[in-house]
């Protein structure tokens, strides 16, 4: 069901309990965490739409002077229901969560942290030399492909199956995305504004028992820097580490995903 808040296209399904979805990137499309709407959809109404100025809401406007992630979290409490919700934040997503209930705790009744990037960005710090090397079997890239759209496109999939441990599934799921899929000079502007104002160790904490768990792939490249920042701020009971997954479980290794997933949920 396609729906719209102050222009903001917003997709939901299922019925019951709401629950909101804050994909990747960030400035990456949304319609990849269908899977989890359909999956989560038999007992709750999930929720989930592209940010401002990417893919469906590209045509969004967005202050260039001002803080576009401030924007995104003014879009966030216009969307959101008043009554609080469970939010679910995949990589990116989870520090997006995390910083929506920082400033309205009031809104949210659980946060479920599925792949998180550490507020601290740790993981990150070496990640270009982390992701999985798959070149691309069908090398397609002309000489005079550079500096085109097709040079574009490919460097979107291929980053996004660097992402798959497996090769193969990597290339595959990769294959699905097209160049609106993604907003590069926006992803680089969102970063910039959470180094300005990062959430601190004591943010987390005092959230604590709203992080209903967190959920890590033990092959994933944010690892093991992710697992170990959060293991500092939450108790040992609110890890839950899969093997079999490295970045997007859901597609991965789905049957242990959605028994830790539902069980942070209910």
């Amino acid at each position: 069901v396609l729906t719209a808040v102050a222009d903001i296209a917003i997709h939901c399904h299922g019925q019951g309990p709401p629950v909101y979805l804050i994909g990747g990137g960030p400035a990456f499309t949304t319609w990849n965490l269908q899977p989890i709407q359909q999956e989560l959809g038999v007992r709750y109404r999930v929720c989930r739409w592209d940010m401002r100025g990417v893919g469906e809401n590209a045509g969004l406007t967005l202050d260039p002077q001002g803080s576009a992630l401030s924007q995104w979290l003014r879009d966030m409490h216009e969307v959101l229901p008043p009554q609080p919700v469970a939010l679910w934040g995949h990589s990116w997503g989870a520090l997006q969560v995390l910083l929506f209930a920082k400033h309205h705790p009031e809104r949210v009744s659980r946060l479920v942290l599925s792949n998180p990037v550490d507020p601290g960005l740790r993981s990150l710090e070496h990640i270009e030399r982390k992701r999985f090397n798959h070149p691309d079997a069908d090398a397609r890239l002309e000489l005079e492909d550079m500096g085109t759209p097709v040079e574009e496109l490919h460097n979107l999939r291929s980053k996004v199956a660097s992402y798959f441990a497996d090769a193969e599934q990597g290339w595959e799921y990769a294959a699905g995305f097209t160049r609106e899929d993604s907003n590069s000079a926006l992803n680089v502007r969102v970063w910039s504004d959470y180094r300005d104002t990062p959430l601190t160790d004591a943010d987390v904490r005092q959230l604590a028992d709203k992080i209903s768990g967190a959920i890590y792939c033990r092959d994933d490249v944010l690892q093991p820097e992710s697992l170990n920042a959060y293991r500092r701020l939450l108790s040992a009971d609110k890890h839950h580490v899969l093997t079999g997954c490295a970045h997007f479980p859901w597609e991965e290794n789905p049957q242990a995903y959605y028994r830790v997933l539902f069980r942070l949920i209910d």
